[in-house]
């Protein structure tokens, strides 16, 4: 190996290090979005960055990294939950979501939504990432994202409005 190619592959290790350390927290809370328990996310975490360490060669950026390994951790989560064989119900899921811990009804329709749509939204609005980094982690186009975001976005605002009218109907 040359010096650059090594000064290179030293760089790369630097940062997905660096990724790893300031990805954990983010990691961990995709994890136990999926998998409800703080154990089996705390695994997932684990074998994920395993994966993607054994990977490193195959990433092409070092800015990609911190999206690969939230691929790596979805991935990770849905091995756990097949060799599960068997769901939890949504419950616990309240305690992963920010807006939940405020009192926020948003995890109420969430848990209504189906696993892919809750996770734009979550990787959207409680991890504040981009339509683009959402569209590498999830492998789909950018413009499929924003269109998921704005129609769950949507479908929200409905269900509120009838939940508001149904209240104001019920108060009169």
């Amino acid at each position: 190996m040359n010096e650059r190619n090594w000064m290179m592959k030293r760089e790369k290790e630097e940062a997905f290090i660096e990724a790893v350390r300031d990805g954990s927290p983010k990691m961990y809370r995709v994890a136990l979005g999926f998998l409800h328990s703080p154990q089996d996310a705390q695994d997932a975490v684990s074998d994920a960055i395993e994966a993607a360490w054994k990977n490193l060669g195959r990433i092409r950026r070092s800015e990609a990294i911190p999206a690969y390994l939230i691929r790596c951790t979805i991935n990770a989560a849905r091995t756990v939950l097949r060799k599960r064989r068997r769901l939890e119900p949504l419950e616990p899921y309240q305690n992963t979501l920010a807006a939940g811990e405020t009192g926020d009804p948003i995890v109420y329709y969430l848990s209504g939504m189906k696993e892919r749509d809750q996770l734009i939204l979550i990787l959207r609005y409680q991890e504040n990432l981009g339509e683009a980094d959402i569209a590498s982690i999830l492998r789909i186009p950018r413009g499929t994202v924003a269109s998921r975001i704005h129609t769950l976005l949507e479908r929200i605002r409905k269900e509120i409005t009838w939940e508001e009218d149904q209240r104001g109907k019920q108060n009169k």
